[in-house]
This record gives structure tokens, C-alpha cells and sequence, in this order.
């Protein structure tokens, strides 16, 4: 029986390599006692490559960050249908003070530079040409890719491109036929591929070949969201498909909604895992305890303040462009802060 391979690909901010396999691993672990299962074993029967490309934007935000000329340059680039002529002139405007918007910094920019597509589309080639290589040597039924966050957006934009409607396998174009080589699963954790749709304007999330079937490019397509992660309900991925699964949570454990392990390690996100990809069953009475358990360890009066804030702004029909989006994002992210602070440093 041939080997499962795993392609994860992260998100937003800087990540050393082996983070994100390591939160994996370690999220599922984790989760896994709580169970009162064993998975150890399971782990270590699949393998796992990230695909990491922090170090492209980390150099670009450098570069950024202590040379004006660059920024105005790199800025030039932005040509999707999102940015607008006030949020160009608003970006263009960083000066010294660039490199201390954390927020803005580590986590928007990246999202600003992956949608120019100067900067886009060699992350869009790159991510395909490990696919392709992996594809050949595992075969496209072995393969599950987990994404979070900007990694959403990175594979369904590279895969729109990889999976066409008009493939010929007569022709000299790089490409698969959909349906034809549908990979095992695709997970989807905090999708923004809708959002940065906006900026990009590359194949419509809600109507490309990334989808299960006959048309799409997975048999399996799992989406993951968190009821307050600010990041997934501007243009909320919700798209209907078969054996399309949508996994939603609405418990704090941790004030970052966003982070990657607190989405693995939610009972039933770990759960769909473990019985998916690694063949682990959890039983009624099993989830039941481990439900239990976890809800003890969740927030509930402290982060009442945070929820209240993005209820009001989930259901705010005037943030339907990106500019205030960014700014709603940088509110949130300060109440964030704040509120870790309080709780000794809980992020």
C-alpha cells in the first residue's frame, strides 16, 4: 500500500520552517489523550513536507521596512480590482513607522504582497512545482493538503491554475484534468481565499476547479472555521459542494482565534483527522469526555468584550471593502492584545 503524504502550507506572519508539521503533530497529540487514544504511531505512518514561503516575504518586509524606494516600487505592483486609489496612497504613506505596525507588518503585508502579481505568482509556481513532484511520487489519491489562513489562498489560486476545465493531454501546457487526478482531501483552516480574491482577482473561490468531483480537483474538501476569527467572515468561504464538509467552532480556548493549534485541536477538527487521514475512531462516549474536558478549559467571561466586538462587526454590512476591513482587523487584534495581557499572556 503506497504511503500518504501530507502538504501543509501556513498562513500569514513569519514561520520558521517545521512550525507549522510540529503544531500538527503536536495539536493532534494532544487532542489525542483527551480521546484516550494512541496516535503516536499513526503519525509517524505518513509523511509530511511543508511548503514554506516566510522567507520570501520575511526579506521583502525587511526591505520594506528600511528603504522607502522599495516600498514605493514593490507598492507599484498592486493592481488588483481591491485597491482602491486610498488604499494604494494609504499604503505608499509608510515611512519609518512601517517596521513598528506589528500587526500591519507581519500579518496584512503578506496578505497585500501574495495578491500583487509580481510577488503572487512565483509563490503560486512554487507551491506547484512541489505538488507536481509529490503527485508523481505518492500518486494524487495519497495526497491531503492542509492549509490555514494566507495558505488558503496560495492553494486554491495555484490549483485553479493546475486544474483545467480545458486540459489536453496532447497539448505542451502544464496541467491536470479535473476530476481525473483528484487528490484525497483538501483541508481548509480560516479560508481567505475569498477575501483575497478581492485583491487578486484570480479564479473565483465560489466557482473554480477547486472543488470535490467530477470538476474539482479533491475528493474530499473540509473546511474549517471559528465563529470569531475576525479573518473568516469578511467574504466567508461558503461554498456548497458534494462531499463537502464544513467544520465550525465557537469556543475560546485561546483570545487568538486564528492560530493554527487551537483550530487542530479542536475536538471535532481533531477528531475528522484522526479518522480521515490516519484511520484512528473515536467513539460517542470517548468525544463526549473530551468535549467535556475542553469546554472546562475554554474562556467565557473574560473574552465576552471580544465577542461582543466582532458579533457587532461580523454583522456590519458597511465593511464590504478591504480598506476598512484592514482597520477593523488592526481594532480587533489590539483588543486582543489587551486582553492576553490580562489573562497573563494567553496568545
Amino acid at each position: 500500500m503506497a504511503k500518504q503524504l501530507i502538504i501543509l502550507v501556513h498562513g500569514m506572519g513569519t514561520h520558521p520552517k517545521g512550525e507549522m508539521e510540529k503544531a500538527f503533530k503536536q495539536g493532534l497529540t494532544d487532542r489525542a489523550e483527551g480521546f484516550a487514544v494512541d496516535v503516536k504511531e499513526k503519525l509517524k505512518s505518513v509523511d509530511y513536507v511543508e511548503f514554506n514561503y516566510s522567507d520570501f516575504f520575511d526579506a521583502i518586509r525587511n526591505q520594506f521596512a528600511e528603504n522607502a524606494q522599495a516600498r514605493k516600487t514593490g507598492f507599484s505592483f498592486l493592481t488588483g480590482k481591491g485597491f482602491e486609489v486610498s488604499l494604494l496612497k494609504q499604503l505608499t504613506s509608510f515611512e519609518a513607522n512601517m517596521g513598528k505596525d506589528e500587526f500591519f507588518y507581519t500579518h496584512m503585508l503578506d496578505v497585500i504582497l501574495y495578491s500583487t502579481t509580481y510577488f503572487g505568482e512565483k509563490i503560486r509556481v512554487d507551491f506547484l512545482s512541489l505538488f507536481e513532484a509529490k503527485r508523481l511520487k505518492y500518486g494524487h489519491k495519497n495526497i491531503h493538503i492542509i492549509c490555514h489562513s494566507l495558505g488558503t489562498a496560495v492553494v486554491h489560486d495555484a490549483l485553479s491554475k493546475y486544474y483545467r476545465v480545458e486540459s489536453d493531454p496532447y497539448d505542451d501546457i502544464p496541467d491536470l484534468k479535473p476530476g481525473n487526478f483528484n487528490i484525497a482531501s483538501l483541508w481548509t483552516f480560516a479560508n481567505v481565499s475569498r477575501m483575497v480574491n478581492l485583491l487578486n482577482g484570480q479564479s473565483d473561490p465560489m466557482s473554480s476547479t477547486v472543488c470535490t468531483g467530477a470538476e474539482g480537483c479533491a475528493r474530499n474538501l473540509i473546511n474549517i472555521s471559528h465563529k470569531y476569527d475576525p479573518f473568516t467572515w469578511f467574504k466567508q468561504y461558503d461554498r456548497k459542494m458534494k462531499d463537502g464538509v464544513t467544520l465550525e467552532s465557537s469556543l475560546i480556548r485561546n483570545v487568538n482565534t486564528h492560530d493554527f493549534y487551537e483550530y487542530i485541536t479542536e475536538p471535532k477538527v481533531a477528531r475528522a483527522l484522526m479518522r480521515f487521514i490516519y484511520g484512528v475512531n473515536v467513539t460517542e462516549d470517548q468525544n463526549a469526555l473530551c468535549v467535556e474536558a475542553y469546554k472546562k478549559k475554554t474562556l467565557k467571561g473574560e473574552v465576552k468584550a471580544l465577542r461582543d466586538m466582532i458579533k457587532k462587526l461580523r454583522d456590519d454590512p458597511s465593511i464590504s471593502e478591504i480598506k476598512k476591513a484592514i482597520a477593523q482587523y488592526k481594532k480587533l487584534q489590539s483588543e486582543i492584545e489587551r486582553i492576553s495581557a490580562e489573562l497573563g499572556g494567553n496568545d
